[in-house]
């Protein structure tokens, strides 16, 4: 009952609420939240108990306000609706409110019964954001790091059905027996690893078109069924038939009834460095469905008073909603969005305490390249030995990739390393000295601003060419990777400048380790191992072996051998001939007797000084393609046709041959196409006069 406490000033009503969850002091109660709704379930106020359980609501004296509805429930991020939060189980009271009462006070007990069921009810959700960058065609996951992730339930079928209008119903039973056959929105086979922009192509596959999902019985079994009730059914019926068939009521909301649905903020989580979030929301007791979630995102990215920006908010909701969604179960969201901050991705390494992990050179693994790799040992040589496993050398800017275990830092006191290289297998090793850094971003008040971390050169100890190993946090802030080619570069070998083309071959890197005074580190007495990836993909967990079996330590030192040819393709088209004769040079013009036309012969030069292309030849008559080859270098020109197939019934045609040679020298990052050659030439057919 409602007790007055005396007048009080002006026109708010102060509600003083006593809540009392009834319970033993052994169990963690939940947080929770007292609600003021008008009789008309307008939500009026709010209010959290303090820690005596007392929580005051204010409101303004109008007719609203004469008659209230009083809930306490669960705390939520959004202010829910009052069905919603009876759904969920709150304790209600209806109050009235007389004139005179200023500061009434409400005294409200929550059985355990009901309150352990907020607690029960309890929709824990994790997941990780990430942003697929492409450096020259190679596709790498970043982490979005320090973004705000929203999580909104939407709607359930039970909820959105009966919601939609008669007219509606009769919609769905049309286009379930006469299914349309437009392009669809979406791809009939699930997408590859990533679909941007919107959701994980893990569920993509739900949103199947109508008509596949209605007359391929093998991509829906029940859709005959459907069909069938569709056909037999009256209206109401039919509106029970769509929600026992959910799967196939999905993709209709989806492309047809797009904004059918609404949707309610019921968490918030922010990313951490490796993308990461967690948080949970509160189901109630007196709810049926499983919940059906779609994510937004939004990171800051400029100054205040900017507000945080958008980056992931896929629409239509109902083609990007996690339907059924299992509570605990990992979700991974892409976003596209050009301006979204990442940080370096955080790969799990398989491997034994204290490692070193060679990694790659640029995005390709150690674990295919010959040499580095036990499986490719069975079929590695002296002579393919550093060649890639498509048997490609290397060229350009080399940048080898390197990850170490933080105890290195933390617990042995090795602080620094240093890559050096040699040409062939002999000789002394000269360290490489280009500048290598990493990013990091902090925040300043509400915003991030990005920060060089240089890791060398540097001189320490009197020891030249040391660079840092990266600590395992910087020195504020969070990781970050605003460029993944710069950012993931551990060191740099200019192979245009100290391997030019004519000085092509073998040549070798070697890895060593120093302590913070400068001074050479022995592995075997800090026992230290260098270990290479076996894994073959390295956005998931990298598995390692020991490099000491495959005999790439020597001493303190990794040392492995690479393929370098930094050397142009060629490509040259000679004039055709037809018996023996040439086109002639300035007008192209190739005669041919029509009574005895006979064979073209087209000769051309595909060519690279070390056979590491390769090419492809095409004949055009028109927009006709008459003669396609192609394979390594140099082939086997010339190529050889009768001139009726080349005419192809034309009396006089026109002819280009197109030539491209395709060195295939890879950086690790991409293939080298700046080493590539192509020619062209034209001729015409031509009846010869008589």
């Amino acid at each position: 009952m409602a007790k007055n406490d005396g007048e009080g000033q002006g026109k708010a009503v102060q509600l003083q609420v006593a809540v009392k969850l009834i319970s033993d002091e052994r169990r963690e109660r939940p947080d929770v939240t007292v609600y003021a709704y008008s009789s008309g379930g307008k939500l009026l106020a709010q209010s959290n108990p303090d820690k005596e359980g007392h929580a005051t609501l204010t409101l303004e004296r109008t007719e609203a306000t004469r008659s209230l509805r009083v809930l306490v429930g669960p705390r939520l991020e959004q202010p829910p609706g009052l069905a919603d939060l009876l759904r969920r189980g709150a304790e209600e009271r209806h109050l009235r409110l007389e004139p005179d009462l200023l500061r009434p006070k409400l005294e409200i007990a929550v059985i355990p019964d009901r309150w352990l069921c907020w607690l029960r009810g309890l929709c824990f959700v994790r997941g990780t954001l990430l942003k697929r960058t492409t450096s020259g065609g190679v596709s790498v996951d970043l982490p979005v790091c320090d973004a705000t992730v929203e999580i909104y339930e939407v709607d359930p079928l039970f909820i959105i059905l009966p919601r939609l209008p008669d007219l509606g119903i009769e919609r769905l039973r049309e286009l379930i027996l006469n299914p349309p056959l437009p392009e669809p929105p979406f791809p009939l086979e699930p997408p590859g690893p990533f679909p941007p922009p919107g959701p994980d192509p893990a569920f993509r596959f739900e949103r199947v078109p109508v008509a596949v999902a209605t007359r391929t019985a093998e991509a829906v079994p029940r859709a005959g069924e459907l069909q069938m009730l569709a056909r037999t059914t009256s209206t109401a019926q039919l509106r029970q038939a769509l929600l026992d068939h959910a799967v196939l009521v999905r993709p209709l909301l989806c492309r047809f009834f797009p904004t059918a649905v609404t949707m309610q903020l019921v968490a918030t989580a922010t990313t951490d460095e490796c993308g990461h979030f967690r948080t949970f929301f509160f189901r109630g007791c007196n709810n049926p469905d499983t919940p059906d979630l779609y994510f937004k995102a939004k990171q800051r990215i400029f100054p205040a008073p900017f507000p945080p920006l958008v980056i992931l908010a896929p629409t239509p909701v109902a083609c990007h909603t996690r339907w059924n969604y299992a509570c605990g179960s990992e979700v991974t969201l892409y976003t596209s969005h050009p301006l979204a901050i990442t940080c370096s991705p955080c790969p799990p390494v398989s491997a034994e305490d204290n490692w070193v992990l060679v990694m790659a050179v640029g995005n390709h693994p150690l674990s295919r390249i010959r040499g580095t790799s036990s499986a490719l040992q069975a079929t590695t040589n002296p002579g393919n030995l550093g060649l890639t496993d498509l048997d490609a050398p290397w060229g350009g800017l080399l940048r080898l990739r390197l990850e170490f275990d933080n105890s290195l830092r933390e617990s042995l006191g090795v602080k620094y390393y240093q890559v050096s290289w040699r040409p062939g297998n002999s000789g002394a090793f000269q360290p490489l000295s280009g500048e290598v850094h990493r990013h990091y971003a902090r925040k300043i008040g509400s915003d991030l601003a990005l920060e060089v971390y240089p890791l060398g050169p540097k001189v320490v100890g009197g020891t030249a060419n040391l660079f840092e190993i990266p600590p395992a946090l910087p020195p504020t802030g969070q990781w970050s990777l605003p460029d993944v080619v710069e950012g993931t570069t551990n060191a740099k070998f200019p192979t245009t400048v100290l391997v030019p083309a004519a000085q092509h071959g073998k040549v070798q890197l070697k890895v060593d380790l120093f302590d913070a005074t400068g001074g050479p580190v022995n592995i075997a007495a800090k026992g230290i191992k260098y270990v290479v990836p076996t894994s073959t993909d390295l956005s998931g967990t990298i598995q390692t072996e020991d490099t000491a079996a495959l005999g790439l330590v020597v001493s303190n030192s990794f040392i492995m051998t690479l393929h370098v040819d930094n050397n142009n393709c060629g490509a040259s088209i000679a004039a055709p001939t037809r018996n023996g004769i040439p086109a002639s040079p300035n007008c192209g013009v190739l005669e041919y007797d029509p009574t005895a036309p006979g064979t073209v012969v087209m000769d051309y030069s595909a060519h690279h000084p070390n056979l590491f292309a390769s090419h492809s030849f095409a004949i055009v008559r028109g927009v006709s393609s008459v003669v396609s080859v192609g394979g390594p270098v140099p082939g086997s020109p010339p190529v050889i046709e009768t001139v009726a197939a080349l005419l192809g019934g034309c009396a006089v045609a026109g002819f280009s041959e197109n030539l491209y040679v395709a060195a295939t020298a890879t950086d690790g990052w991409r293939r080298l196409s700046e080493y590539d050659r192509s020619a062209v030439r034209a001729f015409v057919l031509a009846p010869q006069e008589n």
